[in-house]
């Protein structure tokens, strides 16, 4: 919730203010933005739909939808739906005990902290973050697994910070 949803437990299924935010930053950016204005519930919606078109129409009903969803499930009902089919990485692996399995091999009840954070920040791009790639076509293998590394670190210290500053 933390990093992909901090508004969750208050907003309606939208969440106006970085609906705005992140539609002013695409419009200020030609077309470009540095993060979304989906909300969970929308994401658990473009799931379910599996609707990949990249348009403003597709975006408002995703909202429209979004907020029907909110009518019928409540918070945790929602996020556990989330949980459970979000994309995760690998080869088509979905849900967080998917990944727990696949990332540390054990259950998503025993994750450590460090580790849930670790999930929830790949969750924005989970191909990008490849803990399990060997580079051997590359130069230097080495060098890009350690980049990788960094890149994992430094992506789920960001968790960790955020969790800490909405005091998670």
């Amino acid at each position: 919730i933390a990093i992909e949803d901090e508004r969750f437990e208050e907003h309606f299924g939208v969440d106006i203010k970085r609906t705005f935010a992140a539609t002013m930053s695409y419009l200020l950016n030609l077309g470009s933005s540095s993060f979304g204005g989906s909300t969970i519930t929308q994401q658990v919606v473009k799931n379910i739909t599996e609707d990949k078109e990249d348009t403003a129409n597709r975006k408002v009903k995703e909202m429209a939808k979004a907020i029907q969803v909110e009518h019928y499930l409540d918070k945790k009902q929602i996020l556990e739906l989330y949980l459970n089919i979000i994309f995760i990485g690998g080869n088509d692996i979905n849900g967080v005990e998917l990944g727990a399995k696949y990332y540390f091999n054990k259950t998503a009840k025993d994750l450590s902290i460090a580790e849930c954070a670790y999930m929830a920040g790949i969750n924005h791009s989970p191909n990008a973050y490849k803990p399990f790639k060997t580079y051997e076509d590359d130069e230097n293998p080495e060098a890009k697994k350690e980049a990788m590394k960094e890149k994992i670190n430094k992506r789920t210290k960001t968790v960790l910070a955020k969790m800490k500053e909405l005091e998670y």
